[in-house]
């Protein structure tokens, strides 16, 4: 049955070229259930079972929602990190990556919030779980995992080997997959910008890359502390206001930074104690107050002007920031 579901996949895997890579794999196979004898048509999305995939950021990266319980099926060889991050549930889960069929050490620890498991890039697996479970599974393009982990280990995304037959257990890991989970929907979608998913993705790869240097013949590279120079401080800041009206990636506030995403992220926090992120969403909310005050602009048109993309999600931050709504803010700077 583990066959027929395989090449069922595959068949689906390749037919279309808008649905992610992931999302068709689970949609074919995953949630796909094993019972105590075998049966002559393969069940594909068996009742309960739901899979949900949306883009995060700017670089490529999926993140899946999966929410089943008891399965055993194969998760086919995939161009991306597979990064399977439990929300909710209590599962015992079995892997087999070509060394057998085995628990991952730490397994424990899959029954609490944050517990996640790595799959490598180009490599097929054979999943059983028990047990009911909810969680968000992060797929990252293989070619970007090197390009960042050479910023933080001095083996680069070698250095990932050893969590593969790992459980890692981090809050970090529930709390930022399930607010970009959250935000990343239709309403919001203008709102939280691809530099607000770029930097999620980022927090997620840098405790990863820290989980992978402990020991004693890795280490996380230094330079957590260090600072912009004034000119870099100067040209991110001026790229950030030149673009407040459109959506700027981090790669493209870094590259004006002349630094990488990572090592721009640490020294832009130690420079302004903010992350670009919450800069730019400061910097937002200043300029609207600006224009609440001296204009008569429609607050659906303000939004846009200074970076939103819908008013919903305008309010939203802008209450969030000053206590107060848009509409508000302009009565009381004009009484």
């Amino acid at each position: 049955m583990l066959i027929r579901c395989c090449f069922s996949c595959r068949r689906q895997f390749q037919s279309s070229a808008n649905a992610s890579r992931l999302d068709l794999a689970f949609q074919a196979l995953y949630p796909c259930r094993m019972s105590s004898k075998e049966s002559d048509s393969a069940q594909t999305v068996p009742p309960g079972a739901n899979v949900q995939t949306r883009h995060v950021g700017s670089a490529g990266v999926t993140l899946t929602r999966l929410r089943h319980s008891d399965f055993e099926a194969i998760q086919p060889s995939l161009p991306e990190y597979t990064f399977s991050i439990l929300l909710a549930g209590r599962s015992r889960p079995w892997r087999d990556i070509g060394d057998g069929l085995v628990v991952p050490k730490g397994a424990e620890a899959y029954r609490h919030q944050g517990a996640g498991i790595l799959t490598p890039a180009d490599t097929s697996a054979l999943w059983r779980v028990e047990g009911n479970h909810d969680c968000l599974i992060f797929s990252f393009p293989k070619e970007m995992v090197a390009r960042m982990f050479e910023e933080f280990t001095p083996t680069g995304v070698a250095s990932l080997d050893r969590l593969t037959g790992h459980v890692v257990h981090d809050p970090i890991f529930a709390a930022v997959s399930n607010a970009l989970w959250k935000e990343n929907t239709k309403d919001a979608e203008g709102g939280i910008g691809r530099a607000y998913g770029d930097h999620g993705v980022a927090l997620i790869l840098a405790r990863l890359a820290q989980e992978a240097a402990r020991g004693p013949s890795l280490g996380i590279t230094r330079g957590a502390k260090e600072r912009l120079s004034p000119g870099s401080l100067k040209r991110a800041i001026e790229h950030m206001r030149s673009r407040v009206a459109d959506d700027p990636s981090l790669e493209e506030i870094a590259n004006a930074a002349g630094l990488s995403q990572f090592h721009f992220l640490r020294a832009f926090k130690a420079s302004t104690g903010r992350t670009p992120i919450q800069w730019l969403q400061d910097f937002r909310v200043e300029l609207a107050s600006g224009l609440l005050a001296a204009t008569d602009m429609p607050l659906a048109q303000l939004a846009l002007e200074v970076g939103f993309k819908n008013q919903s999600h305008f309010t939203i931050v802008f209450r969030r920031a000053t206590g107060t709504t848009p509409a508000q803010w302009r009565a009381r700077a004009r009484a």
